[in-house]
């Protein structure tokens, strides 16, 4: 396929794509993609966006695509109009800024544009890295947890400029400690905040130990308070958490793939990441039995493989899920076909509670594992159980949900005294 099969009548169109610095390159970009398995309309809505992206090549005077890089497809993307997803992430809705990426991937397959620039090495990279495996090492952390203090600490090492190296970290006194801070906490909550000042102390606490600084700089770092479990679970009614099943169209390929996600988290529990982690190889049909990766280091999950989630899941394998070779059970729906990301099931579960109409502290996916618990603990299930169950390592992090067994704490509670107001 190429442009004159895709736009027949439109002879100036395709005369002005043929002058533009992509012509020569267009028809092979339409015989790429047509191959990856779009519909037709998705199709032609990547190719009209590309032929945007060639317009706005010609108005910047790139005529020589030998020259384009990574920074001319970011400036256009950030060119095109956006929304506002769930009403506060901003989103390009502009089929030309989904085109772009594609036309320079297809440009870098065929070697005419430059292949991608390593980003900048900053002064701080070979302090990071120590301390990175610092934390794996010696702390015992997980990738994912290395990963969010790395964000944090790269941010306060970026804010320190030159003398965020092993040799010059002497130099930082505890007044630009706290102005960092404050500057950067200023525009956060207290979770946030709490998370960034603990990075902190952790990360010069470190600095102390291997001798890059000549005190304790921790002193300087004034700890954000906050209680033990003093927050109640954030999640909906368990009434409420049920009603969720019944917003997807279980007549479409996205209402089957919905609703078997929605079942799995209300049934056992899991976290998004556990959810899209799901291979078909975690699905034992003999002995219907599921398996749950572990996260956050946690444990392993195995559990009853349900007949309504078996179900829910066959309707999706079967009219559902694209044919792949990808073993991963939860797919996208558009093509290319990839497999789900955690942050998908945030919007399968922020839509069905806008569907239905349910009310709630929040709305992702960690609100049905919150309703689950409090569940299982009102159902009479031990803490540990329940700790095994969600994976936790430490019974310590599952008491949060004690606070909201009333008909628990109603035994607890003392008698009223005698004579006294009531």
């Amino acid at each position: 396929m190429n442009l004159t099969d895709m736009f027949p009548h439109r002879h100036a169109l395709r005369k002005e794509v043929a002058r533009g610095p992509l012509g020569p390159y267009m028809d092979g970009f339409i015989d790429s993609v047509s191959q990856v398995g779009y519909t037709p309309g998705s199709l032609k809505a990547l190719v009209q966006g590309a032929i945007y992206f060639g317009r706005y090549l010609v108005t910047i005077r790139l005529t020589d695509v030998h020259r384009l890089t990574d920074r001319h497809v970011q400036e256009f993307i950030a060119s095109t109009p956006i929304c506002l997803a769930h009403g506060k992430y901003p989103m390009h809705v502009s089929p030309a800024a989904r085109a772009a990426p594609h036309v320079m991937r297809y440009l870098r397959q065929i070697d005419i544009a430059p292949p991608p620039t390593s980003p900048p090495a900053f002064c701080f990279t070979p302090l990071l890295e120590e301390w990175s495996a610092y934390l794996g090492h010696h702390r015992g952390l997980s990738e994912g947890s290395i990963g969010q203090y790395r964000r944090h600490a790269a941010r306060f090492l970026h804010a320190l400029g030159p003398d965020a190296t092993a040799s010059r970290l002497k130099r930082v006194t505890t007044d630009r400690i706290r102005s960092y801070l404050t500057t950067q906490g200023s525009a956060f909550g207290r979770s946030h905040r709490k998370a960034m000042t603990s990075i902190v102390r952790l990360f010069l606490g470190f600095a102390w130990e291997r001798g890059y600084v000549e005190k304790d700089l921790r002193v300087a770092v004034e700890r954000i308070p906050t209680f033990k479990h003093e927050q109640l679970p954030r999640g909906p009614r368990w009434d409420d958490a049920v009603r969720l099943l019944k917003t997807p169209d279980r007549s479409t390929a996205q209402g089957r793939r919905d609703y078997a996600i929605l079942l799995i988290l209300i049934t056992y529990g899991v976290r998004a990441f556990q959810v899209v982690s799901v291979t078909l190889d975690d699905l034992d049909w003999r002995a219907m039995k599921l398996e749950f990766q572990a996260a956050k280091g946690g444990r392993s999950v195995v559990v009853p493989l349900t007949p309504p989630v078996g179900e829910a899941i066959v309707e999706y394998l079967r009219k559902g899920r694209a044919p792949t070779e990808c073993r991963r059970l939860f797919l996208t729906l558009r093509v290319p076909v990839r497999p789900l990301a955690a942050g998908s099931v945030y919007n399968v579960v922020y839509r069905a509670f806008h569907t239905a109409g349910v009310s709630s502290p929040h709305r992702g996916a960690h609100a049905l594992r919150h309703a689950w618990a409090t569940r299982m603990l009102a159902a009479g299930r031990s803490l540990k159980v329940i700790a095994d169950l969600l994976g936790h390592r430490q019974l310590d992090t599952t008491r949060i949900y004690a606070k909201v067994d009333f008909i628990q704490l109603r035994q607890a509670a003392l008698a009223w005294p005698e004579g006294g107001r009531r």
